[in-house]
Parts: C-alpha cells; sequence; structure tokens
C-alpha cells in the first residue's frame, strides 16, 4: 500500500492509504495512452482500504509531469469552451490554476453534487496526491451552461483561421479532453 497526502477542502492535510495495484495499473494505462489521461473511478477503488461510499474520484493521470510543474492544490474550478485540435468544441473544467483543462463530462460522471465536492487525484511522476474541490448547485449550473454553448457550436464544420489563433494562445494548457470510467467489477 502507498500512503499519501489528502488535502482537505478546510486546508488541513491527511495521510491517506491507496491501492497500489490500482494506482500502478492506472498510470501505466496513461503511459501506453503517450500522454496525460484522466479517469474517473469508484473510491473504493482508489483508496487501499474497504470504505462504503458512492463516491467517485476523477483521476489526472500526468505521468510525464513533476507535481511542481502544476499547481494542483488551488481547489478552484472553471467551466470554459475549449476546442479539440480537429476545431470540435468542448465543455471543460479548468483547474490546477488555469493549468490543466479536463472534459467537463468526468466531472458530472463523478457525481459531485452528492458530495458537494470533486475529489480529484493527482498522478505525477514523481508523487500522487488528492485535493477535494468545492462542488454545489451554482457550479452545476455554469457548467451545464459550458456543455450548452460546446453543443450549440458542434454543427459548425469551417473553423477558418480564428481557430488557429486561438489554439496558438491557449498551448500553455495541459489539455485532457478524453477520459476513461473505472467500473465497479460485477
Amino acid at each position: 500500500m502507498h500512503e499519501i497526502e489528502f488535502l482537505m477542502a478546510s486546508g488541513e492535510t491527511r495521510l491517506i492509504v491507496l491501492n497500489t495495484r490500482f494506482v500502478e495499473s492506472t498510470r501505466q494505462h496513461a503511459i501506453e495512452q503517450g500522454g496525460p489521461t484522466a479517469y474517473v473511478a469508484p473510491m473504493s477503488h482508489v483508496i487501499g482500504e474497504s470504505i462504503e461510499t458512492k463516491e467517485r474520484c476523477v483521476i489526472i493521470a500526468l505521468p510525464k509531469s513533476a507535481s511542481t510543474d502544476v499547481d494542483y492544490s488551488a481547489a478552484s474550478i472553471t467551466p470554459y469552451v475549449r476546442r479539440r485540435a480537429d476545431g470540435t468544441p468542448v465543455a471543460c473544467a479548468i483547474l490546477a490554476n488555469g493549468r490543466v483543462a479536463i472534459h467537463a463530462g468526468a466531472l458530472n460522471d463523478a457525481h459531485p453534487l452528492t458530495g458537494g465536492r470533486i475529489t480529484v487525484l493527482w498522478m505525477f511522476e514523481d508523487k500522487c496526491t488528492f485535493v477535494h474541490c468545492p462542488y454545489d448547485e451554482e457550479a452545476e449550473h455554469w457548467f451545464h451552461a459550458a456543455a450548452m454553448v460546446a453543443d450549440g457550436h458542434r454543427h459548425e464544420t469551417d473553423y477558418g483561421a480564428g481557430y488557429a489563433n486561438d489554439t496558438k494562445q491557449e498551448n500553455t494548457i495541459v489539455e485532457v479532453l478524453d477520459y476513461f470510467m473505472v467500473e465497479p467489477a460485477a
């Protein structure tokens, strides 16, 4: 088992035991994917101790990045519409003080309103750490609005030169626009 620091919304830290097999297989999968990868998994898979919860965790695997590359302790999450490489709009959640964009669907699949928070497991090459991010009805409203904007522009097929300029200006953000669902064994 692997102990990590868990940064709670209150600012306090606590040691948590991770399920080493799950963490290592997830890290290996992210490496095989060739870049940053996101997952949504039941907390019971992630934690190395038996817990009774329906809470899900968003895992952001950055196996080729050091933990000092990203301000992962920033608990704010901002809705935003970004474009994939092909120009398709996608609703995102911007984390880590604007450095990481993940598909907003990952948040939705984590069911954050259940506990009023999103639990994020950051996996770096040098360490893993948990962070709680507050999430309420207002956040849900804004993420829903971002999804509607993205869906409203999905029919567009000619993004033109404006899209190329937008992409160049935002290249400092680590994009994780696809994610995997980890389901409990039946």
